[in-house]
């Protein structure tokens, strides 16, 4: 068979599949997303931009769906488990202490490195060292 066409009857072949169900994933999509960028470097605020950005479509999703109090709320929860600590400013709902900034009201463009500045020493849960991956 060329490798161009596709055979139904190949059990190696990759086949993805979409299968419909009742229950609503957004919770664990939204912290699986979260994780994945604080391991790569990214802080709390850039995660939000990220979860805004169209062009992230799975965080978009989850951002539409559930709005963006429950979408910091899960970083937050997440940040926790890994012992880091996240500050709001205060935003449109009100959070935050009192007499912080406000959240700028357009739609931000989100910062693809890790942070810059501060070099902080992390550890993952297990207690091992999380790499520097600043490029």
């Amino acid at each position: 068979m060329p490798k161009d066409e596709f055979d139904f009857e190949d059990p190696l072949e990759l086949n993805g599949v979409s299968i419909l169900c009742d229950e609503d994933t957004t919770e664990p999509m939204t912290e699986c997303f979260v994780e994945e960028f604080m391991r790569l470097g990214y802080n709390h605020k850039q995660i939000l931009a990220l979860f805004r950005n169209p062009h992230y479509q799975g965080m978009q999703l989850a951002f539409q769906k559930r709005g963006e109090p429950f979408v910091r709320e899960k970083i937050t929860e997440v940040f926790g488990r890994w012992g880091k600590e996240v500050v709001w400013k205060r935003g449109l709902s009100g959070t935050g202490p009192p007499g912080a900034e406000t959240i700028p009201l357009k739609e931000p463009t989100p910062i693809l490195s890790p942070t810059h500045g501060e070099k902080e020493k992390t550890t993952d849960p297990m207690g091992g060292p999380i790499p520097d991956l600043t490029i």
